[in-house]
């Protein structure tokens, strides 16, 4: 969410809030219940929102609470009326409550320990209408076939989601487009107040698609693409004439006023196409190139794992797009970062997608850690089984047609 997020705040001042303002004690009463199940947090993000009013008891009770709350307005360098504005957003309310709980339960920690993940990668169905030869998830015709959830227990998911307070659905696959229910359960987890994404090969942004997509209100899609020209990106997809369509789709998105990313894993073989990618992702009206790491697993082997020269080259071309002051990349690589602070960058990015002055860049490292598998974000298989990382999706924490998402997070031994 960061990288994509205009939104831009002082972490600095944050950290100094968290570990000086917020006793133990202060947040367990912000989150005690009343008569109605409600948490005190929950009525005073109302109250301060202006949808309802506090009794002068409670007003009282909670008082530590408010000037906490005029400390985070003033981090985020927000006048009184838009941070009113900023509470009653579903989104800002989950990450308030994730965090008030996590701190509660395991201090400030560094990194972070949360309560509940910030996000759930959902590979939606193994389904895909592509043969890529990277996929890490073994979907497609020929790929592994696997269970779906029904609609009812998809919803359900939500529910679970959504009651734990997960702040971000991110729909992979898979290709989540092609499953029938799939505008439905994500319309229904935009209602609960979720901030959704979409993974996508791109390749069915048809005109009815991208409205469905505008009208839900997803807070970004990201369309893969493996390089710059048709026939090298269709040979990764085993499918002729997909460049032209995913290219096609990008342009629907765009011109629909829909957030796009383009999504670039590099491999050894697409490796020069690194820098062309930052040119198309300007023809084509992307808001960022999103870099991924190369990960073996499923049907990606180790024959197409970048050299470590070639990783360490990619490091370099990313860095001077951001030291320059070009705000187009994204890598969920955490060296990137490492990379950046050796060579005191302007700016900087950090773990999962994080692009961040460099003046924050400790305080936020330290806050957001390296790899957040099982600790930041968690995924979702088609069938129902949860495991700490998309990369992962054998690795079983727990299976939530028999637990509880609570259970599988805080009780699974992974």
């Amino acid at each position: 969410m960061w990288v994509i997020s205009k939104r831009r705040f002082d972490i600095t001042r944050l950290k100094f809030l968290l570990e000086n303002a917020l006793s133990t004690k202060l947040i367990r009463t912000a989150i005690e219940t009343d008569e109605t199940g409600k948490t005190n947090l929950e009525s005073l993000l109302d109250s301060y929102a202006e949808k309802t009013k506090l009794s002068p008891v409670q007003r009282m009770k909670l008082y530590p609470i408010i000037k906490v709350l005029d400390i985070v307005k003033k981090s985020f360098g927000r006048d009184t009326e838009t941070f009113k504005k900023d509470l009653k957003d579903p989104v800002i309310r989950k990450i308030i409550l994730n965090s008030f709980n996590s701190l509660l339960t395991y201090g400030l920690s560094t990194p972070q320990n949360f309560y509940m993940p910030l996000m759930a990668v959902w590979n939606y169905t193994n389904n895909c209408n592509l043969r890529c030869k990277h996929c890490y998830q073994n979907a497609g015709p020929n790929g592994e076939k696997r269970e779906e959830l029904s609609k009812e227990e998809k919803m359900r998911v939500v529910d679970e989601l959504h009651q734990n307070n997960v702040v971000t659905i991110y729909f992979s696959g898979g290709e989540p487009l092609i499953s029938p229910d799939f505008f439905d359960i994500a319309e229904y987890a935009k209602k609960k107040g979720f901030y959704l994404c979409i993974a996508t090969n791109g390749t069915l942004m048809t005109e009815k698609n991208v409205e469905r997509i505008k009208s839900i209100g997803f807070g970004y899609i990201a369309a893969s693409l493996d390089a710059s020209t048709p026939e090298k990106h269709d040979t990764f997809r085993g499918v002729p004439g997909m460049w032209e369509k995913t290219c096609e789709g990008i342009r629907r998105l765009v011109d629909a006023g829909v957030t796009t990313c383009i999504q670039f894993t590099l491999t050894k073989e697409n490796f020069d196409e690194l820098p062309k990618m930052f040119d198309l992702r300007e023809k084509l009206g992307a808001y960022k190139v999103i870099v991924y790491n190369y990960i073996p697993c499923g049907r990606a082997g180790f024959e197409n794992d970048p050299t470590p020269e070639q990783k360490e080259e990619a490091l370099r071309i990313m860095y001077e797009k951001i030291d320059a002051g070009y705000h187009v990349v994204a890598a969920t690589a955490p060296q990137l970062g490492r990379y950046c602070k050796e060579r005191n960058a302007s700016s900087v990015i950090i773990a999962h997608y994080a692009d961040v002055k460099s003046k924050e860049l400790s305080t936020i490292s330290d806050i957001v850690g390296g790899c957040g598998a099982g600790r930041v974000y968690c995924a979702v298989q088609p069938d129902g089984l949860v495991t700490p990382c998309v990369y992962m999706p054998h690795l079983v924490a727990g299976d939530l047609r028999k637990q509880s998402f609570k259970e599988i997070w805080q009780e699974s031994p992974l």
